[in-house]
C-alpha cells in the first residue's frame, strides 16, 4: 500500500513527459491505429473507456504502450480487464480456456487477445 503512494507521482510525471512527447490523442486517432492492428470496433471501444483510469490526464493511450512497464499496471488488473470484458461482451458464459497473455502485453496485443478469446476478428466483429 506505502509503495502504491510512493510510486504514483512518480507515475504521474513520466505519463506527463510522455504526453508531451506524444502530443494530444483523440478516440479517431486511437481507433484507426488499432484498426490497422487487427483489432475489432467493439474492443477498441472498450479499451479505450477501461484503460483510462491507468492512464494520468493529459495522457491517452496508443496501441504500442507497454502496460505494465511503461504504463505500470499491475497484472492482476490486467487480468481483471479480460474478466470484465468477457462479462461485459458475453454475461454469465464461463470463461473459455485459452493460452496467457504474454508478459507486459501492449495494448493492440491485448486487444488482439480479448478478440481471439471471444472468437471475434476484425471482419467479423460483434
Amino acid at each position: 500500500m506505502i509503495l502504491f503512494f510512493v510510486t504514483m507521482p512518480m507515475s504521474r510525471r513520466r505519463h506527463l513527459r510522455l504526453a508531451r512527447k506524444r502530443g494530444w490523442i483523440e478516440f479517431d486517432r486511437f481507433e484507426r491505429t488499432m484498426a490497422r492492428a487487427f483489432v475489432s470496433a467493439t474492443t477498441i471501444r472498450f479499451l479505450w473507456r477501461e484503460l483510462a483510469p491507468f492512464y494520468h490526464p493529459p495522457l491517452k493511450p496508443l496501441p504500442d504502450d507497454r502496460l505494465e512497464s511503461q504504463i505500470l499496471v499491475d497484472r492482476p488488473e490486467i487480468e481483471g480487464l479480460i474478466i470484465h470484458f468477457w462479462r461485459s461482451m458475453r454475461g454469465a458464459d464461463p470463461l473459455p480456456a485459452f493460452s496467457p497473455l504474454a508478459p507486459d502485453p501492449s495494448v493492440a496485443e491485448l486487444g488482439r487477445h480479448l478478440d481471439l478469446m471471444a472468437g471475434w476478428t476484425v471482419r467479423s466483429a460483434a
